[in-house]
């Protein structure tokens, strides 16, 4: 949100940083979120950081805890099939309606983003794919003009982003992640076509595969990286070390 003299608040701007820091892993599940570490290393008053807290408490990023504050909130593998049962669902009621709604300058926004989606997979810019894949899914269930979709979208969008970027960060068998990558950028040039030519049964079809297949990449990193979306455990748990390659 901007003032009325262009600037961005300072609340917005501590928003979308925690935001990021929690997408990209720096702020772990499970890790206590201090205001006044925030406020040093993002140079911004507390007031700003506790209003931007609250805003990501009530998307679900950050939980309270009794006697020890907030919290980044922990992925379950329980969660990450409720997710991806709720995001098939979803996804198809809104490329259905985005078909028959969606205007062509709006098709023109999604390519020019689905453009700088494939630049930044070149460079390897991990947070920035992440984010321009959410612009891009938030753009055509946008032209649906539903807004309780959209906010159902953003809703699931904000838990699937750690799960995306887990899914790229290099470390994650970069092959593998290479040809996923060129699927799903596959998968939204095909849907840009569906929505030219107002194809409603061929767009679900697309979206369905690009759920599952965001799936099961899901579910092929959460054994060995399951660590990493879970609190560190006081003993190390033999069931949840990294398989030797």
């Amino acid at each position: 949100m901007e003032k009325k003299d262009g600037r961005i608040r300072l609340s917005d701007k501590a928003y979308e940083r925690i935001r990021a820091m929690i997408v990209n892993l720096q702020l772990r599940p499970g890790k206590q979120v201090e205001e006044g570490a925030l406020e040093q290393q993002l140079s911004i008053g507390r007031t700003p950081i506790r209003e931007a807290l609250q805003r990501l408490a009530m998307e679900g990023l950050l939980e309270h805890s009794p006697g020890r504050g907030l919290l980044v909130r922990p992925i379950s593998i329980e969660d990450v099939k409720n997710l991806f049962e709720a995001m098939t669902a979803l996804e198809q009621i809104v490329v259905q309606l985005a078909t028959q709604r969606i205007r062509p300058e709006e098709i023109n926004a999604l390519a020019e983003i689905s453009k700088k989606h494939q630049q930044a997979m070149g460079k390897e810019d991990f947070l920035q794919v992440t984010m321009l894949n959410k612009a891009f899914h938030r753009g055509y269930c946008s032209a649906t003009g539903n807004l309780f979709l959209l906010g159902a979208m953003d809703g699931l969008n904000h838990q699937s982003e750690r799960l995306a970027y887990l899914t790229h960060i290099r470390e994650a068998q970069q092959v593998v992640a290479k040809d996923y990558n060129g699927l799903a950028i596959q998968d939204h040039e095909q849907l840009l076509d569906c929505f030219a030519r107002g194809d409603a049964e061929r767009s679900v079809e697309i979206i369905v595969a690009h759920c599952q297949r965001f799936f099961v990449r899901v579910c092929h990193y959460m054994e060995p990286r399951l660590s990493l979306l879970k609190p560190k455990p006081a003993v190390a748990r033999p069931e949840l070390a990294a398989p030797q390659n």
